[in-house]
């Protein structure tokens, strides 16, 4: 019976994520600027605020305790940062053996969990924010990160045995690295995934949200055609958008500028009627 149910799936292929990297190195490079002026600031402040009570003797007390809540926060920035690099990794590869998380700048594997590692969830009493219904399971969000059942962002979790000690795994399958962020074959990783379950792991019970909420489908794994009304409604969106962007332009413009915009108009709709093929 299982052998049968194995040869009805789709074969398995290894998967291999694909970095965005203009994005990951503008977020980078954007959250370094931040910290750099968050730094400078809070030296600012404090040199303006505090330098003629320390001259004076005064409010050494408040002193103390500012240069210690400083000193607090620099030194968990440099533990995140420093310490925990080891931890951080760019690349997620699923294969036949399971799970592989591999950080190129280094060029290490980072952490490893095979397929065998998975377990089954406890039928005790659960507790905490993991509470497992099925053996992967998933919390959802919407766009204001609030816990909903319909959200678009989904986070993985299972449980793992390391050691022999079980622990729980959370994955958004995206990069951890300072320099990384979300994978532009994310949907192909969450599918290799729910793949590579149902070869090697196929007894494991699976959240459904997990496929309907990566529009997967349950049966042969195959990706659900987006819907063109999306896809009209945010061209139209932007249409609108650039009508309106040149209405503003032509009522505050010169006679030569308004004939600009006309032809600007008139192009925009050559193209998009090129790209609906009308």
């Amino acid at each position: 019976m299982l052998s049968q149910y194995k040869n009805s799936l789709p074969p398995f292929r290894t998967v291999r994520s694909v970095s965005n990297t203009f994005w990951d190195f503008t977020t980078g490079i954007f959250v370094l600027a931040l910290a750099l002026a968050g730094g400078c600031i809070i030296v600012y402040f404090t040199i303006e605020l505090y330098t003629e009570p320390l001259m004076s003797g005064k409010e050494i007390l408040g002193i103390i305790v500012l240069v210690l809540s400083i000193a607090g926060a620099i030194g968990f920035f440099i533990y995140k940062v420093v310490y925990e690099r080891g931890k951080r990794y760019t690349t997620t590869i699923i294969d036949e053996k399971g799970v592989h998380y591999f950080d190129r700048f280094n060029n290490t594997i980072v952490n490893e969990l095979l397929w065998s590692q998975f377990t089954e969830r406890p039928l005790g009493k659960q507790k905490g924010i993991y509470i497992a219904k099925f053996d992967i399971d998933c919390l959802s969000y919407n766009s204001r990160g609030v816990r909903s059942e319909g959200g678009s962002i989904t986070k993985l979790f299972w449980r793992i045995k390391v050691n022999e000690k079980e622990i729980i795994h959370s994955e958004y399958f995206t990069s951890s690295h300072l320099f990384g962020g979300i994978y532009t074959n994310r949907a192909d990783l969450i599918r290799a995934f729910l793949l590579g379950l149902a070869h090697y792991r196929p007894e494991l019970t699976i959240n459904p949200w997990i496929f309907i909420a990566n529009s997967i489908n349950i049966k042969d794994y195959t990706f659900y055609p987006k819907s063109i009304l999306i896809n009209v409604l945010v061209v139209l969106f932007f249409v609108l958008l650039m009508l309106f962007i040149a209405f503003l332009l032509y009522e505050s413009s010169t006679p030569l500028e308004q004939e600009n915009v006309r032809r600007m108009i008139h192009d925009l709709f050559v193209k998009l009627k090129s790209l609906i093929g009308f």
